[in-house]
């Protein structure tokens, strides 16, 4: 499938751009009826392209993914540093909710390296640098992910040290997971002595969802940005999403839909990777994955 986007540009002009350089000869991907496509003049791409506007939606073909978790240790025990990622099957574009659900538990996680200079938005009250980076000098980065497509997604945490600390470093990650998975207010089953409150604070939300609302505003000042993120959207969804409507699904998060989204990952197998020096972590993965309640 080829997907045009442009921005600040009439409608029909970008049609007619198409129409001229080519993209009406193409054969289109969903069979068109035989009048149309005997017609020279690109009648079945002027359809296609005429239902253009921000309600418009446009078939996308759909596959379902597949996923599965699993365990893979690399040993290379001549690296400065030893990595280790932590993931857990999350939620797709197809499920709205989840999907921002999970960009805001992505935001209150937060995280980075072991050096900042700071400053405003650099994340430095997420609970990966209040509770992990700050605690930890052996820790050199700690950072949230979610990588997201159409069906489904992948959120966990990335960390690295120094070799011989792989476990430790498992051992804390998979805590942040519990934590903030545990009901406002409690402790996790594993307690450290600085985790004074688990469940994610009403607060501890609400920053995050600032910072989210920031972020993705910031971002679409640029026109690239906004021209990505149109040709994005029509590939993956077959519809634009004004930023208003993500402001409000973002506004909707509360508390409990964090606590619920991240009590669902653990509902998944994980998927445990390392590179590095991993004797350690392959040696005790089970059992430290047994004791915050993450399946294998």
């Amino acid at each position: 499938r080829i997907v045009v986007a442009a921005i600040g540009v009439d409608h029909q002009q970008l049609i007619n751009l198409c129409i001229d350089n080519g993209f009406a000869d193409l054969a289109p991907s969903h069979p068109a009826p035989a009048a149309d496509q005997s017609d020279s003049n690109g009648s079945w791409f002027r359809k296609i392209l005429a239902t253009g506007g921000a309600n418009s939606r446009i078939a996308v073909p759909s596959c379902k993914s597949v996923y599965t978790g699993g365990t893979w240790f690399d040993s290379k025990p001549d690296v400065d540093f030893t990595q280790v990622y932590l993931g857990f099957k999350s939620a797709g574009i197809d499920n709205e909710h989840g999907l921002y659900v999970y960009a805001v538990l992505q935001m209150l996680l937060g995280g980075g390296g072991s050096f900042s200079a700071g400053g405003p938005g650099k994340g430095m009250y997420s609970r990966l640098y209040t509770r992990v980076l700050n605690q930890h000098a052996w820790i050199e980065s700690c950072v949230a992910f979610h990588h997201c497509y159409t069906d489904a997604g992948l959120f966990g945490i990335s960390a690295s040290c120094r070799p011989r600390n792989e476990h430790a470093l498992f051992d804390v990650i998979a805590t942040e997971i519990e934590a903030v998975a545990a009901t406002s207010g409690k402790r996790s089953s594993f307690r450290r002595p600085y985790a004074s409150q688990e469940g994610a604070s009403l607060f501890e939300v609400k920053r995050a969802k600032n910072q989210l609302k920031s972020n993705l505003l910031m971002n679409l000042e640029s026109r690239m940005v906004q021209l990505e993120d149109l040709g994005r959207q029509i590939q993956v969804s077959g519809r634009k999403v004004p930023a208003e409507a993500m402001i409000q699904h973002i506004e909707a998060i509360t508390p409990e839909d964090i606590q619920k989204g991240a009590a669902e990952l653990l509902a998944s197998p994980a998927t445990v990777l390392a590179q590095g020096c991993v004797d350690g972590i392959s040696q005790f993965c089970p059992q430290v994955a047994a004791n915050h309640g993450i399946k294998l």
